[in-house]
């Protein structure tokens, strides 16, 4: 084989290497891509619509939807993306813009704010289950330990607040 052979062939599989992740990469963090379906530099794509200085809650941590009260039990709810690929909440097919609270996707439990995945929220947030520890938007479900907010402890056992 020649030497240009063997660097067109080495390019093709770099690519093809390139290809597999890009598309583990997206299965395993579906709110990081935009609406190109390349990487996106910033979560803001794939939350809410509203700027950050509008948000009821910081960066940090938040625990303004803990004990809520959804309008829709978490098994109405399905979680997919809408006409303008943002992640959303559905309930019969239709997607509900009043619903706020956790609900259950694909790709784990999430934060769902006026109809869409918050990829932004960081706290407590809650559904008829309970109340859960949330990440980047995410139950996180190994984490384990006191959650304190705003001077409120929340004692966390694999992501459920059990106190």
């Amino acid at each position: 084989m020649s030497n240009k052979a063997k660097i067109i062939t080495g390019l093709i599989y770099a690519l093809a290497v390139a290809l597999l992740i890009a598309v583990i990469y997206t299965n395993l963090h579906p709110g990081d891509v935009d609406n190109a379906g390349t990487t996106a530099t910033t979560a803001s794509t794939q939350s809410t619509q509203a700027s950050t200085a509008d948000l009821p809650y910081n960066a940090a941590a938040s625990d303004k939807y803990a004990n809520v009260e959804p309008v829709y039990k978490i098994e109405d709810v399905s979680l997919d993306k809408d006409g303008n690929n943002v992640w959303s909440a559905f309930v019969d097919g239709k997607k509900a813009t009043d619903y706020i609270g956790v609900a259950k996707g694909e790709y784990g439990w999430f934060f769902v704010r006026d109809g869409e995945v918050d990829f932004h929220y960081n706290g407590i947030a809650g559904n008829e289950r309970g109340n859960w520890y949330i990440r980047d938007g995410k139950v996180d479900f190994t984490y384990t330990g006191t959650y304190n907010v705003n001077g409120t402890n929340y004692k966390v056992v694999e992501g459920q607040v059990i106190e």
